[in-house]
């Protein structure tokens, strides 16, 4: 006796599989993710992904596909806070300006995970395809005009997401954090996160980091070459412990609800 998975079973899990591979970010121990979300501003290390060859892999939230997502350094034998707070300002603006793609990218993702199953395995309605398939394109053109407009200063960049999601309207559903991620200032995560989270979760943010360098701390300790190396993290493990003693929130106007 065989299992068969039906054409149309297997047309929903490529949609689904499509989506899962364009949303994953792979990063460099030195990376991490900086988005925003109704609660504010929240931020993720790579370590807290799944490591694959010495990078690691993981999915920011899935089911926020309006929500811009950042990829920062930082450097743990380097850091400085509270930082500049005009580059923190400039990524919240940034970050204001995807408002208009809430919309499309939610009815696209009710066509191509609700309506368009229930056309294939439910309804087994022609018509009902077809018409679910035409919405799927239109709201995917729509996406692909508001990227082209959206990413105006880089214009090869637009050019590029916009084809993309043309040509696979699932990898559209990722279309704000393909545009947030080609974000060219690059501040210091830690800066940022500190001038842009509120108090509780940069808190807990910052107990992450310490947790990531005392662990890196203690590998290295029986090393003497990377001694200097230790010392200097040490020293910047005190400056991210008396951000958190004495954490004041910085930019709590940056940090308004969707």
């Amino acid at each position: 006796m065989y299992f068969t998975i039906t054409t149309q079973v297997q047309i929903v899990l490529i949609i689904c599989l499509f989506y899962l591979y364009d949303a994953a970010l792979l990063l460099k121990p030195e990376e991490g993710l900086l988005r925003k979300s109704r609660r504010g501003w929240l931020a993720q290390l790579a370590s807290q992904g799944f490591e694959l060859r010495q990078n690691w892999l993981l999915w920011p939230s899935i089911f926020a596909i309006h929500q811009p997502v950042y990829r920062l350094r930082w450097n743990a034998t380097q850091i400085t806070l509270p930082g500049d707070v005009m580059p923190a300002t400039a990524l919240a603006t940034h970050a204001r300006s995807f408002r208009a793609f809430a919309l499309p990218l939610y009815l696209l993702g009710a066509l191509l995970f609700m309506a368009l199953p229930a056309s294939l395995l439910v309804l087994h309605s022609e018509l009902a395809q077809l018409i679910t398939l035409a919405l799927i394109y239109l709201c995917t053109a729509c996406i692909s005009v508001l990227a082209w407009h959206h990413h105006k200063s880089d214009r090869p960049t637009a050019r590029s997401i916009a084809v993309q999601i043309l040509l696979c309207p699932p990898f559209a559903l990722n279309v704000v954090r393909k545009l947030s991620l080609a974000y060219v200032p690059q501040p210091d995560l830690l800066q940022t996160a500190h001038a842009l989270m509120d108090t509780p979760q940069w808190s807990a943010f910052a107990q992450q980091v310490q947790s990531v360098m005392q662990s890196e701390m203690h590998e290295l300790d029986d090393l003497p070459e990377y001694k200097q190396h230790l010392e200097q993290m040490q020293q910047a493990l005190r400056a991210l412990k008396s951000s958190t003693e004495a954490s004041v929130p910085v930019a709590h106007a940056m940090t308004q609800p969707d």
